[in-house]
């Protein structure tokens, strides 16, 4: 995966609510033609991982790298 080629990346994300892991340590990363769904039963995390994205939650560490979009 070159960096010239990805629209959107997120490297090594935790995000933490009251001492509880909704995600740990998750890296993803899309390109250009690339097709992805995100799925799961209701309190898996799903829903915090597009806030990530959208910038709407603050991952205690990790992120998306600059440079990127």
């Amino acid at each position: 995966m070159t960096e010239a080629g990805i629209l959107l990346q997120l490297v090594g994300v935790t995000v933490s609510f009251a001492g509880f892991r909704a995600l740990n340590v998750l890296s993803f990363a899309l390109q250009p033609g690339d097709m992805r769904a995100v799925t799961g039963s209701n309190g898996e995390a799903s829903t915090t991982f597009m806030d990530v994205i959208t910038v709407k939650t603050r991952p205690v560490e990790g992120g998306m790298p600059s440079g990127v979009y």
